[in-house]
């Protein structure tokens, strides 16, 4: 019985053994190692959980090239993204897929499983994106305010001036039209 990590989606961590790291059953039965002498035993249901990571993986060959292993960026429903070299293809089975793989950066061999309801999506890339992910979203948000920007200058710039909305409405325009003069702006007393 491998020994497992279980990380929950609320963020707690529960520690113990289940007959073998799959995702075809809806439920996981886990024989816990706690500190607790009250639990000895859970029944999990699967989409509880965020992933499951087997604690004790065999340690990468030497001889293993990274740059020949596929490129997966795992993104999380929760916003996290985990990359890694794909060792084996996953194998995807009825409520999630059980993922052998090496961490981007770190060279860590890891084997885990990752309920379907947890992950947004696995995409398969060429290289990794070395922005921060921060970077990335306000990038392309940028991107977007400056097209949308040039858009509406360039609608602007084509339009008449008689079409465009004159800057004086309401009672100021009254005022104006019956011929007396705007009262000066008083300023504030402090």
């Amino acid at each position: 019985m491998p020994d497992v990590i279980l990380a929950f989606l609320d963020g707690e961590l529960m520690y113990g053994s289940i007959p073998a790291l799959q995702m075809d059953d809806p439920f996981l039965e886990v024989e816990l190692h706690g500190l607790d002498g009250n639990n000895r035993q859970a029944l999990v249901p699967a989409v509880s959980l965020r992933q499951i990571d087997q604690a004790t993986v065999p340690p990468v060959p030497v001889d293993v090239d990274l740059e020949t292993l596929p490129r997966v960026a795992l993104h999380f429903q929760d916003g996290q993204v985990f990359r890694a070299h794909v060792i084996t293809p996953a194998s995807l089975q009825r409520y999630g897929a059980v993922w052998d793989v090496i961490e981007a950066g770190t060279r860590e061999h890891r084997t885990f499983a990752i309920p379907y309801t947890a992950l947004k999506a696995a995409f398969y890339v060429r290289h990794w994106d070395t922005r921060r992910p921060a970077d990335r979203i306000a990038g392309d948000s940028r991107d977007r305010e400056r097209t949308r920007l040039a858009e509406i200058l360039a609608r602007r710039s084509r339009s008449p001036v008689t079409e465009q909305v004159d800057r004086r409405s309401g009672l100021l325009a009254r005022l104006e039209a019956e011929g007396e003069s705007p009262p000066a702006a008083e300023s504030p007393r402090g």
